[in-house]
């Protein structure tokens, strides 16, 4: 059997091991979620390139006597150097790497890491306002990936289109937390059903936008925009269907209040 193997791979996270090593959490596309070892002080070049959030090819050596896994050396692609120069941007990556790991990859690591590698490289070329945008855009397509992103277009109890454009756009729709549906505005004002616990407002035109994503190339949803009354409101609302999904708190959402 092969010892050394190299593939794609994100530096998820590092952490002390000893006086001069690291413990390092990768993402690769065929294994999901890697736990290796960094041999080296301050001044290996390795330990400059192995670096959180950098991306590119490492070789792993495998030694079972140890029961381990070393990082033999790292050929850098991306360095993503904005991240460690704005707070939203390293929690937004942190909040992605979080997901990973909690989630196991969503059960289908080439797609995780294609899905988490894009949203990296697509925040490096933005600013913050614009990685706002694509942090919903990636927790929205991981709901996708992890099988439960609710329908938008299609009323749960009359099964009409909800983004029919009888609808103003300032009219509210709801959420149903227990059947992972939404229900129109007509059908909520009738059935009375807006007063359930189980139920979450939401504006029909950030119905409207979270229904274009699913449908839309990720080019052509990056052209989309929306006000901050509507960001707000959909942020805070994929924020519950991502912590509710996994039936957990994510650290990065709770340190990060505020900044994400």
């Amino acid at each position: 059997m092969n010892r050394s193997t190299s593939t794609s791979a994100i530096i998820l996270s590092l952490r002390p091991l000893g006086e001069n090593n690291s413990s390092v959490t990768l993402l690769t596309p065929e294994s999901g979620i890697v736990y290796a070892v960094l041999y080296g002080g301050p001044k290996s070049r390795l330990r400059s390139l192995v670096s959180q959030w950098n991306s590119g090819k490492v070789w792993l050596y495998e030694n079972p006597e140890k029961n381990q896994i070393k990082i033999s050396d790292f050929e850098v692609a991306n360095y993503h150097a904005s991240f460690s120069q704005n707070l939203f941007k390293s929690y937004a990556a942190s909040l992605a790497a979080e997901l990973a790991i909690k989630t196991r990859c969503a059960g289908s690591t080439s797609q995780c890491f294609l899905l988490i590698s894009g949203f990296l490289d697509g925040m490096e070329l933005c600013d913050e306002q614009q990685s706002r945008l694509g942090l919903i855009r990636f927790l929205w397509r991981y709901l996708e990936l992890l099988g439960i992103q609710p329908l938008t277009h299609v009323c749960s109890n009359c099964g009409r289109n909800i983004l029919d454009s009888r609808f103003a756009p300032n009219a509210f729709s709801y959420y149903n937390s227990m059947e992972n549906s939404f229900i129109c505005p007509e059908c909520t004002v009738s059935s009375g059903s807006g007063h359930s616990e189980n139920m979450i407002s939401i504006q029909f035109n950030a119905v409207q936008y979270l229904s274009a994503l699913t449908v839309l190339t990720p080019f052509e949803a990056r052209k989309l925009s929306i006000d901050e009354e509507t960001y707000g409101q959909i942020r805070q609302f994929v924020f519950f269907l991502i912590e509710n999904s996994i039936d957990q708190k994510l650290n990065s959402i709770e340190t990060g209040m505020g900044i994400l």
